[in-house]
């Protein structure tokens, strides 16, 4: 369990779930309640449920490797919270105005700006990877351009090489250039390439350092991965990215390096 808490993603969830929370009840009081008295609860306790309602929640925004079905039934019993909280608070403010009818109303519009907060949380999301991927082109396209999103000079980069290990301990040097990530296992550091599969004899941060001329940059803890080498990023639920790299494998960027990892390539 990784306790690194995805604050922007966190208020932006809650901005949604405190917009829908409101507008829930202002349509709702509109047509069902326009003639009842309006006080300062009526506008404060939408905020206030918006907020309990983020708490079934915060395994999202505190775990995160969890799986899309595990968040997915996390963003469930959220809604199973909001629902009900929504129309005991509609009867309890205005029960006399709404009657059954408006109840089901406020229901049935919790349901709806629920989908409709994912959905835009869902297209920005995409609008991200989106732009990603378009500086990732505009880098392959530009080889220059890539450099400068790189940060250092093409030529001893290019010529770099470490030391590794494939088949039968054979000895290889190979050039840093064509390895498209580095993954540490325990106390073992593997390269990999499009074709094959490297041991390298080095600490993951020696490695790193020793890599970082050639566009080699930590995305998590166990990964290192090349710029030059990434095919597309793509974004999932829980705010997780992922980078496609040459082979087709796909390596997850965690959190804590994400903002860096997105700087390297815009």
């Amino acid at each position: 369990m990784k306790k690194n808490v995805n604050i922007s993603a966190f208020f932006r969830d809650l901005f949604l779930v405190e917009t829908e929370c409101v507008l829930s009840f202002a349509i709702v009081g509109t047509i069902f309640a326009r003639n009842a008295a309006i006080s300062y609860a009526h506008f404060f306790i939408p905020l206030a449920m918006g907020a309990l309602c983020m708490l079934p929640c915060l395994p999202v925004y505190l775990i995160e490797n969890m799986s899309i079905p595990q968040v997915i039934v996390q963003r469930l019993l959220e809604l199973a919270v909001l629902e009900p909280l929504c129309v005991w608070t509609a009867n309890f403010l205005a029960g006399d105005f709404l009657g059954k009818p408006g109840l089901v109303v406020v229901a049935a519009l919790t349901a709806l700006f629920d989908a409709l907060s994912y959905s835009v949380a869902y297209l920005m999301e995409k609008a991200e990877s989106e732009r990603l991927n378009k500086k990732l082109r505009e880098a392959a396209a530009n080889p220059s351009a890539q450099n400068a999103c790189i940060g250092g000079a093409e030529g001893g980069a290019k010529d770099s090489t470490i030391e590794a290990f494939g088949d039968q301990n054979r000895r290889a040097q190979i050039p840093i250039a064509e390895i498209l990530y580095f993954e540490a296992d325990a106390e073992q550091v593997f390269a990999y390439t499009e074709k094959e599969i490297f041991q390298v004899h080095q600490r993951l941060y020696q490695v790193e350092t020793l890599s970082s001329a050639a566009g080699i940059i930590r995305v998590s803890k166990s990964h290192l991965v090349n710029v030059r080498k990434i095919q597309s990023v793509r974004t999932a639920l829980n705010s997780r990215l992922y980078a496609k790299m040459a082979n087709g494998e796909e390596v997850l960027v965690r959190r804590k390096y994400a903002p860096a990892f997105k700087e390297r390539i815009s």
